[in-house]
Order: structure tokens, then sequence, then C-alpha cells
């Protein structure tokens, strides 16, 4: 010590005035050792009032006995300075301008304070313990609550509670028990402080900072610190020491319920260790699900930002369930709770950004109904050991800004986002997502205002989950290698990406390189799409009712595949058959004017369907083929209409089938091409055509009038074949050209009103 500031003491003089003298010369009284009764430390605090306000200050003393000073008014600071205590400091309900009870830390033989009673004291400046050992169990008389090193319920502390360097070191209870507490400074628990037990600190009222740094708690309960309902005016710190470098490391569980800390949280270059499962549980917490927890905070409002920096490590969960963090939350370090919950922000509302990239995780983030008033990142960040194979849990989330997963990794587990809302963009560039035999990215019922970006070097070992999705710009793909794994387990028909029903705006963008698994596009729709039709889809994808408007380059570079016959062998390479991927294909090349095209698709799509038939429908479809394609080359009718026209006019224009022709007139005279046949009464007989007794004989008006039965020229009804053999089979062969003509301009007929197309 300062000799300076101290005056020795006299052992053969009474203590009592040599204190007091000792004040009035604004010094302290230099025990050296000395023990002195705490009846005497009593008496000169009752006669403080004749000291001066410089304080009355012991220091190197032993003192024994109790220091009973319950209900007393000390109007000066009290100071005890590397003194020894054998009993209890009891001041509950005093009046103390201010108490100091400090020691050394580095002192051999360290000073010791079996405990402090302080509950419902009120201190007008600070309450100082630094470098004390404080040990003890204080009981309350009622025996209502365990026992505790120090008693401060209902105490009120005008300046600060510090605590540089101090131990306690409960044998059983708690550490520090100081519900509903107010300070209007700070409490620093500082510089090596170090507590074997709880602090208990509910309700308690603090108009400055909270201040835990270089401390270390290891309580043997599983309960470091609990300040449930808590009011921190300022911020609160879990910080490294800036002097000496030594680590914040806390063992034990911290419960903030319901607290608000009107600065800021900031946890930096510390080590958080959860108790083990089942440890530090009081019997009025609610139930958690969750085993391991080292921070748990429902309803924990912080208006400034929730930050963790540096390399800290938090071996443990961290519950924030409906939270409000003002200023958002910012994570470094590691985050490690195995096969359990790592973060909770569930129903949380955040003013701010959500920051955990680079960040390390073990175990599963929930983000269940959050609302971020900001982006959220996940930059880079590794998730491994999820629990129930959920990496992120972000089931309805909100978040008004991007959704950054560039560069992550994740592993055993999916990023659920079914049905969250994303102002702007999902960005997933690079990441690697591994969930074999479940999903992988699930944006389910999502709605997102920008691109959906699963690009770049993104993989995907599991299914990507876009069903019923409403992408207000677009899926950008290219580049991605996406492998449907399958388990055994029960699945959604082995797809490596399930967009049914999803509403993509903007336009889709593949060139991914999918190698197991289908592409179940059904139902979805967008305004464009620019793929590799002979790459990007396998070959047992799902895509009828996928709607789209035009096709675009692929990657934005080159000239887009608009050709019929690459877009037909795309579809002719699915295993399954869907006619809408056929008529919709047919109608956008339509719409972009390639006519000839899109009834080539259509062709080909009936040529698909007609193997899926048998027996009489597959004959027809057969005929419609050979004949007019379907009805979309109704010319084809026409030519054979010409040609049977044709056969005819020859067959009928030769001498030796003329021969077998005959027509009567109404006298029943009979005519051949040549001319009447004479009968027996006259001599002389009408020439050709009878003198005008019946039509002449036209081979090409009769094929017209045989073949074309929707035309009646008058030759069919005035000239048939005779009833002779080779008559008769003229009769037969004439008859089938004219069912052959019905069929040919029943068929064009058809087809040119399009009527055909139904079949």
């Amino acid at each position: 010590m300062d000799s300076s500031g101290w005056l020795p003491l006299r052992p053969d003089e009474d203590f009592v005035p040599q204190l007091l003298a000792a004040s009035r010369a604004r010094r302290g009284l230099d025990c050296a050792g000395a023990e002195i009764a705490a009846a005497d430390v009593r008496a000169a605090l009752l006669a403080s009032g004749e000291a001066d306000p410089f304080g009355l200050r012991v220091g190197n003393a032993r003192i024994t006995g109790p220091l009973d000073l319950r209900t007393c008014t000390v109007p000066v600071p009290v100071r005890f300075e590397s003194c020894g205590f054998t009993d209890p400091v009891d001041v509950q309900g005093a009046r103390i301008h201010e108490l100091a009870i400090t020691g050394d830390p580095a002192a051999s033989r360290p000073a010791v304070l079996p405990g402090l009673v302080a509950s419902g004291v009120r201190i007008d400046r600070n309450l100082i313990l630094s470098g004390m050992v404080i040990d003890g169990d204080v009981a309350t008389k009622d025996g209502s609550s365990r026992p505790a090193c120090l008693w401060l319920t209902d105490a009120d502390i005008g300046g600060s509670l510090v605590a540089d360097g101090t131990r306690i070191l409960p044998p059983t209870g708690r550490a520090v028990h100081a519900d509903r507490m107010r300070v209007a400074g700070n409490i620093r628990l500082v510089e090596g402080f170090h507590a074997t037990g709880e602090l208990r600190m509910m309700a308690i009222r603090l108009g400055g900072l909270f201040d835990v740094m270089g401390a270390r708690f290891a309580p043997a309960d599983g309960r470091a610190l609990d300040l449930a309902e808590a009011t921190i005016g300022g911020s609160m710190f879990l910080l490294n020491s800036p002097n000496t470098g030594r680590r914040c490391r806390i063992g034990g569980r911290i419960e903030m319920s319901h607290a608000t800390i009107r600065g800021a949280l900031l946890i930096r270059n510390a080590d958080l260790t959860a108790p083990p499962a089942g440890s530090g549980v009081h019997f009025y917490n609610v139930e958690s699900d969750t085993e391991r927890t080292f921070l748990l905070a429902p309803r924990l409002t912080v208006h400034g930002t929730l930050r963790v920096e540096g390399d800290t490590v938090i071996h443990g969960g961290i519950l924030l369930p409906g939270a409000q963090l003002d200023g958002g939350m910012k994570l470094s370090g590691a985050l490690w709770n195995p096969a359990d919950t790592a973060l909770d922000l569930n129903q949380a509302v955040l003013g701010g950004i959500l920051d955990a990239s680079d960040v390390s995780f073990e175990g599963t983030i929930r983000l269940g109904s959050a609302h971020i008033n900001g982006p959220l990142r996940l930059e880079n960040a590794t998730f491994a050991k999820p629990r129930r194979r959920r990496c992120v849990s972000a089931v309805n989330v909100t978040v008004a800004g991007d959704v950054q997963l560039r560069g992550m990794a994740a592993v055993g587990g999916s990023l659920a986002f079914r049905g969250a809302s994303v102002s702007g963009v999902f960005n997933a560039e690079n990441a690697f997502v591994s969930n074999p035999g479940g999903p992988t990215v699930s944006l389910h019922m999502a709605q997102v205002t920008g691109n959906v970006r699963l690009c770049g070097a993104f993989r995907s070992v599991g299914r990507i989950v876009l069903t019923r999705a409403v992408i207000g710009g677009r899926l950008r793909a290219d580049g991605a290698t996406l492998t449907w794994k399958d388990t055994g387990e029960p699945s959604t028909r082995g797809t490596a990406v399930d967009a049914d029903s999803a509403v993509i705006r903007g336009g889709v963008n593949l060139g991914w390189q999918v190698t197991a698994g289908a592409v179940d596009f059904t139902g979805a729709s967008s305004s464009y799409l620019a793929d590799r039709p002979a790459q990007d889809w396998p070959a047992d994808s799902y895509i009828g009712g996928f709607a789209y408007e035009r096709f675009e380059a692929f990657a934005w570079h080159g000239e887009a595949v608009w050709d019929p016959e690459a877009r037909t062998a795309w579809l002719a390479r699915m295993t399954r058959y869907d006619p809408r991927a056929w008529e919709h294909l047919a109608a956008v090349l339509r719409a972009a004017g390639d006519v000839d095209g899109a009834e080539t698709v259509l062709v080909e799509q009936r040529r698909r369907a007609r193997r899926l038939r048998t027996g009489r429908r597959r004959f027809y479809d057969v005929v419609q083929d050979v004949t007019v394609r379907y009805g979309f080359r109704p010319q084809r009718a026409l030519y054979l209409l010409v040609a049977l026209i044709a056969a005819v006019t020859v067959g009928l224009s030769l001498p030796g089938v003329q021969a077998q022709m005959r027509s009567t007139d109404q006298n029943a005279l009979v005519f051949t091409p040549a001319g009447a046949q004479p009968l027996p009464d006259e001599h002389h007989p009408p020439g050709a055509c009878g003198n005008g007794k019946v039509r002449c004989l036209s081979p090409f008006f009769y094929a017209v009038d045989t073949v074309v039965p929707l035309i009646d020229l008058h030759q069919r009804s005035a000239w048939y074949p005779v009833a002779e053999r080779n008559g008769v089979l003229l009769e037969w062969l004439l008859n089938l050209c004219t069912i052959l003509g019905w069929i040919a301009s029943t068929v064009f007929a058809l087809s040119f009103t399009r009527l055909g197309r139904a079949g």
C-alpha cells in the first residue's frame, strides 16, 4: 500500500477513534493483518457522522465475527481493502453512500468474504467487490430459496456494481441471488471474474452496461446466468479482455426470456458451452425440444444489434423464439449443437440483416414465421449434423431483401423455405447441398420477387422443390449439377427437380447436368425457355402442361433452339407420353409463325399416340397418317382423287374395256361406245350414241362421275359394264374406285375443316 494514503493501526489504542481520525485526515487505516472485531467496525460505521466525507477506509484487517449493519445508515463511503472476514457481512435494508470490499487477486493469500447479504440495501454510489474470494452458503431464514454467496434481492445501487477479478465459489448454492435489483450504472464482471454457481438476476433494472469481459462461469448445476425479464439500459458484452487477452469462458446456461437490452448484445472471442442435456433447467422454464441450450431467450428485445464476432465458439443452442432484434443479427465463428437446434429465431422480428456468413454450424437454424427486414446472408457458411434432416428450417419466413446462400455447404439436411416470402433474389450460386432421399433446396409455395439462382458450381444431391412457387424473376440453373439419390425411403417419383405448378415469370434458364433422377415441370409456366433440348431433360421427366411463350438462347449467347426437328426429338425422348407437351410446343411454333413446324410436331404427336392404341383406332390412325398426315396434309386426298380419275380415264380409253360398256335408251335399244347393236328387224340401226338417243361415253367424265361421289355427270348412270365375266370384273373395279373416291373425298373434307384433328 501507498504509505502516504494510510495511517498505521496502533494496537494498544481503541480502533474506533483511530479509524475516525484517519478519515478526518483523509487517509485509510492499515491494520497490518491485525484482527478487528466486527463489533468495533460496526461501532465505527455507526459513528460515521464524525467522519470526513472522504469516508471510512480499512486495509489489511482480519475482521472477526458477523458484521451486522442491517437497516443502518452510513452517509460516507465504506471501503475494506485486502481485508478478510470470518463471517458474512449483513447490510440488509441499510443505507450506505458507497460500499467497496476489495482485494488483490494476485496475492498469495487472497482476501476472503464468506458472504454478503445485501437484500433491500440502498447504496447511493457504487458496490465494488473486486479481487475478493466470496464463498460460503448464506441461506434465507425462511428457507424459501437456495443459499447464495451474494444476496442482492431488491437492492438499489445508485452507481455501478463492479466485480473485477472476483471469484465467487459457493459450496452448494448460487453465486449471486439478485432478483429485482436496480443498478443505475453498470454491472462489470471483468478481468478474471470467476463464478462456480449461478448468477440469478431476474427482473433487474440496469441503467448502463452489463459487461462480462475476460470472465469465467463454471456452475456445477449448469446454470450460469439468469437475466429473465431484465431491463438493461445500455449494451451487454461477453468479450475477451483487451488488456490480458483472457477469453470469456462460460460453461453453463444463460437465460434471458422477456429481457430487454436497449443497446447491443455483443459477443466476441468467447468460448461458450451449454451444460449437458437435461442440466441447467429451472422448474419454471418453458418446455423446449432442444436438449442442449446455451442461451434461452424467448421474446428477448434488443434495440441494437446482436453480434457474435471473432473466433467465438458456441457449443449449444441459441434459442430466441419471438425475439425482437431491431438492429438485426450478425454471427461469426462457430455454433455447434449436433443433431439439435443451433439457432432458433422462430417468429422473431429482425429490424435489419441476418448475417451468418462464413459461420460453421452443426445443428439446425430455425426461422419459421420470422420477419427479417433486411437480407438473409449465409454465404460460405457450412452446415453439418442437422436436426431431423433440416439444416435451415425457414417455413413461412419473410425476408425484405435477398437470400444469399452463395458458396454455402450443407450436408445431411435441407434448406427448407416452404411458404417463404422473399422480396429480393434467392441466390444459391456455387452452393453444395446434400440430402440423399430428401429435399435439398425447398421453395414449395414460396414467393420470390427476384431471380432464383441455382447456378455456377451449384450441386444438389437430393431433390430441389419448387412446387407451386411463384418466382417474379428468372430461374437460373446454368452450370448446376443435380443428382437424385434414392435411399429406399418414400419419395416423390425420384425427381431431382420438382417444379410442379410453379410460376416463373422471368423465364427458365437451364443448362444444368442432371446425372440421376427426373425433372418435373408438370403444370409449370414461364415466359420463356432457354435450354439445350438434347441434354437438359432426362428421358423420364414430367413436362405435361409446362407452358412457355417462346424459346431463348441458352446462357444468353448463340441462338435459341426453334428447330421443329430438334424440338420433336426432345419430346420423343420422353418415356412418358403426354399430349399437352406436344400441343403446347406446336402452339408456340405457330405463334412464332412456323406453321409447318407446328404441323410437323402435331403429326409426330399423333404417331407417338398411335403406339399406345390397338385395333380399329390404330388402323384408322394409320389411314390418316398415310393419306393426309392426320389432316395436316389434305392435298394428299386430292392427289389420290386425281390418280383414281386418271386411272379410270386411261382404263376406259382402252378398246377392250370400252367393248364391255353398254347403254340403253328408252326403247331398250342397247348401245356400245362404237354404236348401237343391230336389231333383227332393222337394216339401218342408229349410229354412234344413237344419233343423240343416249349420252356418248366420255372416259374422263365417266371417271369423274365414278371417283367423285359428290359430282353427278350422268355418265355412270348411263353406261354400265356387261354382265359377262369380264364385265363383272370391270364392275367390281369401278365400284372399288367409287369407294376409294368416297374415302378420299371424306378425308379431304374432314381434313380441310380440321375435324379430323380430334383423333
